[in-house]
C-alpha cells in the first residue's frame, strides 16, 4: 500500500472517530472482571485483573458430584483464564473452604491465603476431617492474612494499578494512622449485639480497589465486626460495589455499616433456602442513592416483594441447576460499571463514584 495513501486515510479516519494514530495503534486497556459463580448458598467470587491474573474468593461446598469446583471451572473458561493465581479462604466453614480439594484436583492454584492456621471449630464437629483434606492441598503453605495486608498483583499497562487489601481478620480491624477520619456520626445510632464466637467473626475482610472504583468482600462477617469498620471513624470509606455479607442474613449487614459505605450496587450470594433475609434486602433498598439489588438466587421462603425484582435474580427455579452467574465488568476510564446477569443476558451500566 502506497504509505502516502495510508497517512491521508488515517488522517481522514481520525476526526470521525475522535482517535489519534497513537491511540488507535494502542492495544485496548483490558477491564477488571468479577464473576459471581453460583455454588447454591456458598460462597465463590472470580477476580480478574486487567494483567489477567485471577483471585478466588472462596470456594463453595465440597460433594454434589464435585458441582462447585465445575461451575468454577467453567466461569474460568469463561473469563479466559486456566489457574487461580490467589484463592482466598475467609474462614472455614464448609459452604466457604470445603470445595478447595475438589477445585485443585481439576485446576491449577498457585498461592493459598487465609485467616491462619486453627486445631478445632466449635461449631463444626467434622472441622478436623476438612481442615486436614484443605491443609493436603495447601501442603501447610497458606499464607496468613491480618488486616492492613496488602497482597501484590500484577499491574497492566495503560489503566490504573489494581490493589487488594485485608481491613479484618480474625476479628481484629485495621488501625492505621492517618485512616481515621472525623467521627463517623451513624454511629450514634449503632448498637452491638451478643458476641459471635463462631468462625463467622474472624472472616477476612478484602477490598479491592481498581482506580477510583471500590468493591468490598466481607465473608461472613457479623454485627459487631462489622461495627468496628466504621465505628468510631468510618475505616472503609464509600464503595461502589459490595458484596451482601454472609449471604445476605440480618446476623450480619448492620446497618450501621451500609449506611457508612453507601454502596450503589450490591450483589448477594445466596441459596433457595440460605440467606436473603427480608430485613437485609429492606435495608439495602433503602440506602439514600442505593441503584439495584442483585441476588444469585430467589429466596423461596420469601414473598416476591421481599426479594430484589426477577430481572435482578440469576436463578428464579429452583430446580433448575443451570447455575447462572452474575457478571462484574468494570470500565475504570470511563468511570463505570456494567452488571450483567447470565440468565436473561440482560446489563446494567451504574457510574463508579
Amino acid at each position: 500500500m502506497n504509505i502516502i495513501w495510508l497517512i491521508n486515510l488515517l488522517l481522514l479516519i481520525t476526526p470521525l472517530t475522535g482517535m489519534t494514530v497513537k491511540e488507535m495503534q494502542a492495544p485496548a486497556a483490558r477491564k477488571l472482571a468479577i464473576y459471581y459463580v453460583d455454588v447454591e448458598g456458598g460462597a465463590a467470587t472470580l477476580i480478574v485483573t486487567p494483567a489477567r491474573e485471577s483471585i478466588l474468593i472462596d470456594a463453595g461446598w465440597p460433594g454434589n458430584d464435585g458441582r462447585d469446583a465445575k461451575r468454577i471451572a467453567a466461569a474460568m473458561k469463561k473469563a479466559g483464564i486456566e489457574a487461580i493465581d490467589h484463592l482466598i479462604i475467609t474462614h472455614y466453614h464448609t459452604d466457604h473452604f470445603g470445595g478447595v480439594p475438589e477445585l485443585a484436583a481439576r485446576v491449577k492454584i498457585n498461592q493459598f491465603y487465609d485467616h491462619g492456621p486453627m486445631t478445632n471449630l466449635a461449631e463444626d464437629r467434622d472441622f478436623e476431617k476438612k481442615y486436614k483434606a484443605y491443609t493436603e492441598v495447601t501442603k501447610g503453605k497458606s499464607t496468613t492474612l491480618k488486616p492492613g495486608n496488602v497482597i501484590r498483583l500484577k499491574q497492566a499497562p495503560a489503566t490504573p494499578p489494581v490493589y487488594l487489601r485485608v481491613l479484618s481478620a480474625r476479628g481484629e480491624v485495621i488501625s492505621e494512622p492517618g485512616m481515621a477520619g472525623a467521627p463517623n456520626r451513624e454511629c450514634a445510632r449503632a448498637e452491638d449485639r451478643p458476641v459471635d464466637t463462631t468462625d463467622n467473626a474472624r472472616s477476612l475482610v478484602l477490598q479491592l480497589r481498581h482506580g477510583n472504583f471500590d468493591f468490598l468482600d466481607t465473608g461472613d462477617l457479623t454485627w459487631n465486626i462489622e461495627k468496628k469498620l466504621v465505628c468510631p471513624q468510618n475505616l472503609i470509606g464509600e464503595i461502589d460495589l459490595y458484596q451482601v455479607g454472609h449471604h445476605g442474613t440480618n446476623t450480619s449487614n448492620n446497618p450501621i455499616l451500609l449506611r457508612s459505605i453507601t454502596p450503589t450496587v450490591a450483589i448477594m450470594n445466596n441459596g433457595p433456602r440460605k440467606g436473603g433475609h427480608p430485613d437485609t434486602v429492606r435495608n439495602l433498598q433503602g440506602l439514600p442513592l442505593f441503584a439495584d439489588l442483585y441476588q444469585l438466587h430467589r429466596n423461596v421462603g420469601s414473598t416476591p416483594e421481599q426479594n430484589t425484582s426477577d430481572e435482578f435474580i440469576a436463578n428464579l427455579d429452583e430446580k433448575d441447576d443451570r447455575g447462572h452467574m452474575i457478571k462484574v465488568e468494570v470500565n475504570v476510564l470511563q468511570r463505570e460499571f456494567t452488571v450483567t446477569n447470565e440468565r436473561t443476558g440482560a446489563a446494567q451500566t451504574y457510574p463508579v463514584k
